[in-house]
């Protein structure tokens, strides 16, 4: 079977839309762009069983974001596990448990490691959230402002849909009463605080909106987005260590498995992750403790995902990839943190993986980077693979 579906309503060149699915637009956009990542994601997909083609593809498909990304992560980690030389078993059974991990991975028929997909992001309510709210950009991005773009910046997100239309009709009064030339002038003599604003709010969404000057040639102009910049559109901060240790915990349900054990695991709606939060996450949270003579001494709290009080905890955890939000675009830049747990029952393999990994060296007491390959190498793709549109 394909990955895509023939396309029932094509839609040429246009920009995506807020509220359009990934999956819609991936499948409907005749962009070069669109057209590259399909043909490069139906080779990716030819390259699993036929036999988990189906699952893989209708949560592809999902219009939820969250089902989306999770099989395209899923998908990404099969072909880099391909690439990178091993042979990889969908949803193996393991002894003494009915839950099977997402793979069993082997390296010349011999079983290596299980992974563990997992994806750290919003919750169910948090993206309907993002959906009202991209529901209404939409409606604002047909707003008819022959001298203005608007600019959104937003805090919270509404627990009910907004009257989308209505704010549309009073937005587009309130930019008919603002001058182009005396805001133009604002923003070339940098006198921010002198720019107006409108704001609105419903249901614990809280907007201002603030116009920006369209240049001279495109005054006039019919048929163009009105958003010209949203910011602060998360509707949720992650706290990447705290979401770390849960993920951890909460797929750590294997029992007491025989071979080493990989968490893969995709910071979703983060476009950077930084390594001390990582390490915060599995370690223990950074804190500075009095020696006896006064002086300041670095030391962790025992409240990471690998460390408790007195003990190590979650030793089947072998080792943890984690990447912020894999995309199509950041296929060849992305590169994941990729930490051994000093304390596991069964250690991975140092030289297995083809990427760079931290690796505990217990005679120092401290983790030590091992170079690899750029993941873009791994996964066979230039940096160029990308077409212009």
């Amino acid at each position: 079977m394909l990955l895509f579906e023939p396309s029932p309503t094509p839609c040429g060149t246009r920009a995506k839309l807020y509220s359009e699915s990934v999956y819609a637009y991936y499948r409907d956009s005749e962009r070069p762009t669109m057209v590259a990542i399909r043909k490069l994601l139906e080779q990716w997909f030819a390259e699993v069983p036929a036999s988990e083609q189906l699952d893989l593809a209708r949560r592809f498909r999902s219009p939820i974001l969250r089902q989306h990304r999770s099989a395209l992560f899923e998908l990404y980690l099969h072909h880099l596990l391909v690439r990178s030389g091993f042979q990889v078993q969908f949803h193996p059974d393991v002894a003494g448990t009915q839950n099977h991990p997402d793979f069993l991975v082997l390296k010349d028929g011999t079983a290596r490691f299980y992974l563990e997909a997992i994806a750290v992001g919003n919750s169910e309510k948090e993206e309907s959230e993002v959906n009202r709210i991209n529901q209404v950009y939409d409606t604002l991005n047909a707003l008819e402002s022959p001298d203005f773009y608007v600019s959104v910046r937003v805090e919270g997100g509404p627990a009910s849909s907004p009257a989308g239309a209505k704010l549309r009709k009073d937005l587009t009064k309130w930019l008919e009463t603002l001058n182009w030339e005396e805001i133009s002038a604002s923003y070339i003599n940098d006198e921010i605080d002198s720019i107006p604003a409108y704001e609105w709010s419903h249901d614990g969404w809280y907007v201002t909106f603030e116009p920006i000057p369209k240049p001279p040639e495109a005054r006039g102009s019919e048929g163009v987005r009105a958003i010209g910049m949203t910011m602060d559109g998360k509707v949720r901060t992650l706290e990447l260590d705290r979401d770390l240790k849960e993920a951890v915990s909460k797929k750590d349900r294997y029992g007491a498995l025989t071979l080493p054990f990989v968490h893969a695991i995709q910071i979703v709606d983060s476009h950077r992750i930084d390594r001390n939060d990582v390490i915060n996450g599995l370690f223990g949270q950074a804190t500075v403790r009095l020696g006896q003579n006064r002086e300041q001494i670095l030391d962790r709290l025992p409240n990471g995902a690998w460390v408790a009080p007195g003990r190590s905890i979650h030793r089947t955890v072998s080792a943890v990839c984690v990447w912020s939000t894999v995309e199509p675009w950041n296929f060849v830049t992305l590169e994941p943190f990729t930490i051994h747990n000093p304390y596991a029952i069964n250690p991975l393999q140092a030289d297995l993986l083809p990427w760079a990994q931290e690796i505990p060296d217990h005679s120092k007491n401290e983790l030590i980077l091992q170079p690899g390959k750029p993941i873009a190498e791994v996964l066979g793709l230039t940096i160029d693979w990308l077409p212009e549109d």
